[in-house]
């Protein structure tokens, strides 16, 4: 009666010494790491801002990139009359896919781009402000005064 349960323990140790040579590959060590540093990036899961999202190029179907006639989004082809919108990184997807995408996550589902927040896009449009403020302070003191000199 012993015997089989030592077989049975025999053959788990055996398989807990394959998963172990396994995850001590190099590959597979490498993969699981992009998959950690993936899930932790401060921008997973966070959504774009609308400003983003409503500034997104709006192609039309000849604008499309030869080959690119599926949304990576929900695997369905493209066709020329619908409405899509392109990421900065050049990825297209139907214009509704995208914008459900990035009210969830402000990442391209093909290659990781990342539009801004709501809060990078607020301290962007702040520095914007500031910088228009500098430089129109500095357009008022090189104009020239129109002064005329009466001899």
């Amino acid at each position: 009666m012993g015997l089989p349960f030592q077989r049975a323990r025999r053959l788990e140790v055996a398989e807990e010494e394959e998963v172990r040579a396994i995850e001590d590959e190099p590959r597979i060590q490498a993969h699981w790491r992009e998959v950690d540093e993936f899930l932790n990036r401060p921008s997973y899961g966070v959504p774009a801002s609308k400003m983003a999202i409503l500034g997104l190029f709006m192609p039309r179907w000849c604008d499309l990139i030869s080959g690119e006639h599926r949304c990576a989004i929900c695997l369905e082809d493209m066709e020329p009359r619908q409405k899509f919108r392109m990421m900065p990184c050049s990825h297209s997807f139907h214009q509704l896919c995208i914008f459900n995408w990035l009210q969830i996550n402000r990442l391209c589902p093909v290659c990781q781009f990342a539009l801004p927040s709501d809060e990078e896009q607020r301290l962007s449009d702040e520095q914007a402000a500031r910088c228009s403020c500098k430089m129109e302070t500095q357009d008022d003191r090189k104009q020239p005064t129109h002064e005329h000199i009466i001899d």
